[in-house]
């Protein structure tokens, strides 16, 4: 069995696009979440900076996290994102320490 991958990534938008990105990641959720490999999927707004997204991802393994790069919903939602986002998304893949708990 593979270790699970998780992933954080960040997403920041533009000023005055905040209520879009929110709308788009909310609707998009439920997707992502019930795609194959899926194990956990949280979206997280910034209580500082309300221009700043994150998710926290658990894949199965890397395959799971390609695949979810290339379905449907997150390569439909890129064209909007690119539009939106202030900065490129930063993704950081992260491996759970032992004695950890999420």
């Amino acid at each position: 069995m593979s270790t699970p991958l998780n992933l954080v990534a960040i997403m920041k938008a533009t000023p005055g696009k905040e209520a879009q990105l929110h709308t788009l990641l909310q609707a998009a959720l439920p997707h992502f979440q019930q795609e194959p490999g899926c194990q956990a999927y949280a979206l997280l707004v910034d209580l500082e900076d309300p221009t700043r997204f994150v998710s926290y991802e658990t894949w199965d393994d890397e395959a799971a996290l390609q695949a979810h790069m290339k379905a449907p919903t997150l390569t439909n939602a890129m064209p909007v994102l690119e539009k939106i986002l202030a900065e490129p998304m930063q993704q950081i893949r992260l491996n759970q320490l032992p004695g950890s708990t999420l």
